[in-house]
């Protein structure tokens, strides 16, 4: 079920809230809630509860024995039997299509035969699995007690606005909320909640789904076989898909964000203004904050962090961004990605760049650092998104890039000797030149159009919340009342009119 049909916001979503505020003061909220959660888990297809139960249940059982036991043998080896169990079952469904097809591919080279095994792959399994095994293994640590109650538990593994997309909610953050009798929300909580989910929906239907539709079209114009792309197009692809997955990801936190807090509930904030990071490290705190900070707690300070000098602390970096993009999904593209961030984030240990300009440039430093960052982040979304066979075009066109400046620095000159030479009025020759550049590269023209209609409005919504240190729909509660009608008006003018109208998945739930 998509948080953008029309079955959820008219149908599911009421009746789940009206339920529960009938059943909020009596033992059966939580069994209800977790009912809701799981139907809305499985109205795709049922059988996606058999891996999440035996996820959610294994590490439920195991936590309570890791808790009980003094044994450090014992607690420890219960552990290693969660990870194995949980990373098992997430590499049986995400893994084992893209090894038995490269096993495939590789042995009919020899005349070998190998069949592909393909496995559906449940939504959400990326998600509820690393929340999981973050219960156990704060047990383990002694950071936590378990829960005893496996309803509050279950409640806490399926709460059905972050289930599918996330934030990764730790259990001492989320599971409390949902074990005790909460009050219900303020008007303004309530307010606030609304204008979150008008606000996220506004950024999936308007800015996500087109920018996702200018993506699309480089994509098609590649074809099967990697066919050359126009000069230029390559940099709207990589525009296009910075904002895309920005816009679509950010849009589910929020509206996942602003339904929890409809029940009272507050879930962590999963981004906050990314692009205006000036280096790899400030990225990962404001990009993706759950999987950044659980692979940071679970993975790269437990590996040494950087605690044993440079070299070790680049093995750690490296082999956690590796695991990070392997996470995303299977595939080399993946794997290049992750690395990719690794490699940025070693870089920039290395040589500061963004330190180094802003020391001798101040302010105009720290805008030069923003640019060269974000275009560093905009050529790992090729990698991200881009097909094998899709890569060489659309880097190949992104570097033709400067070839249309130059190109409209000649017509220029062009119209200044026409204009200089009496064949005609200034004005005339500069509109012959800018016709003549656009005509030599209209594909370009008119696709970076279409990205600054729906790129605009997301970079100045998002300077507006980086010069207060936080995400836009946090603004609402410090608006005058007029601000915000305007604001909400705005809004749903903007989802009448530009919204997409196919039901486009979040990108996020095929992870």
């Amino acid at each position: 079920m998509q948080f953008q049909s029309l079955s959820f916001v008219f149908g599911f979503l009421p009746l789940v809230l009206g339920g529960y505020l009938l059943l909020r003061r009596t033992r059966f909220a939580n069994l209800f809630m977790l009912a809701a959660s799981l139907f809305f888990y499985a109205f795709g297809a049922l059988w996606y509860l058999a891996p999440f139960f035996f996820t959610a249940l294994l590490d439920f059982f195991i936590g309570q024995r890791i808790q009980d036991s003094d044994s450090d043998s014992y607690r420890k080896r219960l552990l290693v039997i969660s990870v194995i169990a949980n990373l098992a079952i997430l590499s049986l469904f995400k893994y084992t299509g893209w090894l038995s097809g490269s096993a495939t591919h590789l042995f009919a080279g020899f005349g070998i035969f190998i069949p592909t095994i393909a496995l559906s792959l449940p939504p959400a399994i990326s998600f509820y699995t690393f929340q999981s095994m973050s219960y156990t293994i704060d047990i383990y640590r002694r950071d936590f007690r378990p829960y005893r109650n496996v309803v509050d538990y279950l409640s806490f593994v399926a709460f059905f606005p972050h289930l599918v997309a996330g934030p990764i909610m730790r259990a001492r953050d989320l599971l409390p909320q949902l074990a005790r009798l909460r009050p219900l929300p303020s008007f303004e909580v309530v307010g606030t909640a609304l204008f979150m989910i008008l606000f996220g929906l506004f950024q999936k239907t308007a800015l996500a789904d087109n920018c996702g539709s200018i993506v699309e079209w480089v994509q098609r114009t590649t074809g099967k076989s990697g066919d050359p792309l126009p000069a230029g197009v390559g940099l709207i692809f990589v525009y296009a898909f910075a904002f895309q997955i920005y816009c679509d990801f950010a849009a589910y936190s929020t509206i996942a964000r602003g339904i929890a807090r409809l029940f009272n509930v507050d879930l962590m904030r999963n981004f906050l203004t990314p692009y205006f990071s000036q280096n790899p490290s400030e990225f990962w705190t404001r990009w993706h904050i759950s999987l950044s900070t659980w692979l940071r707690d679970y993975l790269y300070i437990p590996l040494g962090g950087n605690q044993h000098g440079r070299l070790l602390t680049a093995r750690n970096l490296l082999i956690t961004m590796f695991l990070g993009g392997l996470w995303h999904g299977a595939g080399v593209m993946f794997i290049a990605w992750g690395l990719y961030h690794g490699l940025l984030l070693i870089a920039y240990r290395f040589l500061p760049i963004d330190v180094w300009l802003k020391e001798r440039l101040g302010l105009f430093g720290k805008i030069i650092a923003t640019i060269i960052f974000f275009h560093l982040i905009c050529i790992g979304w090729i990698l991200f998104r881009a097909a094998p066979h899709e890569f060489l075009p659309i880097w190949h066109s992104l570097v033709q890039t400067p070839q249309i400046a130059i190109d409209a620095f000649k017509n220029l000159l062009i119209a200044f000797h026409s204009a200089a030479s009496g064949n005609a009025s200034m004005i005339a020759a500069l509109k012959t030149a800018v016709v003549e550049t656009m005509r030599s590269n209209w594909s370009f023209t008119a696709l970076l159009w279409g990205c600054v209609l729906f790129i605009a409005p997301m970079v100045m919504l998002d300077y507006l919340a980086y010069r207060r240190n936080v995400e836009f729909p946090d603004l609402y509660v410090r608006m005058p009342l007029p601000l915000k009608v305007i604001a909400i008006v705005l809004l749903l003018y903007g989802i009448v009119f530009f919204a997409r109208r196919e039901a486009n998945e979040f990108i996020y739930f095929a992870f």
